[in-house]
């Protein structure tokens, strides 16, 4: 068994950014032997159910969250100036794990309230006071871009 617990993977569930489904995910995680993987998709909570559900068959330990966009913390991505149009500005992004049920709620909650004042489909971002709202339970990573 390894130590190794990979927690910040995304699914095909997040377009351009994952390429695997997350059954395969875990089924790799359990040939690893790892006995644990999270899995943050883009804005959403759109491959955790089955994720969690090949864990639970694997014998792995699903971690669930999401990675999610807040307009108010500045931008993730700037494009060159020779290339604006190639390469949008992004939000930062947070990566946000559900650490308990209430997590898992307020993470559901975070999402929800952000996706409905979406005026374009997936061009939606929360704001930090959104966040510092639905903030018990979850725990923030650092890195990334």
């Amino acid at each position: 068994m390894t130590d190794y617990v990979e927690l910040h993977a995304r699914s095909a569930f997040s377009f351009l950014e994952g390429a695997t489904m997350p059954e395969f995910l875990m089924q790799q995680a359990a040939h690893l032997e790892m006995p644990a993987m999270a899995l943050l998709d883009r804005n959403g909570l759109y491959g955790a159910a089955r994720f969690h559900m090949e864990g639970t068959r694997c014998g792995v330990r699903a971690h669930i969250g999401a990675e999610v966009a807040v307009s108010d913390l500045g931008q993730r991505l700037q494009p060159a100036p020779y290339l604006p149009h190639q390469l949008p500005a992004e939000p930062v992004r947070l990566p946000l794990l559900a650490e308990s049920r209430l997590g898992y709620q307020n993470l559901s909650r975070l999402l929800t309230q952000f996706k409905l004042r979406e005026a374009t489909k997936a061009e939606g971002a929360a704001v930090a006071a959104d966040v510092e709202e639905y903030g018990n339970g979850l725990v923030c990573l650092t890195g990334g871009i």
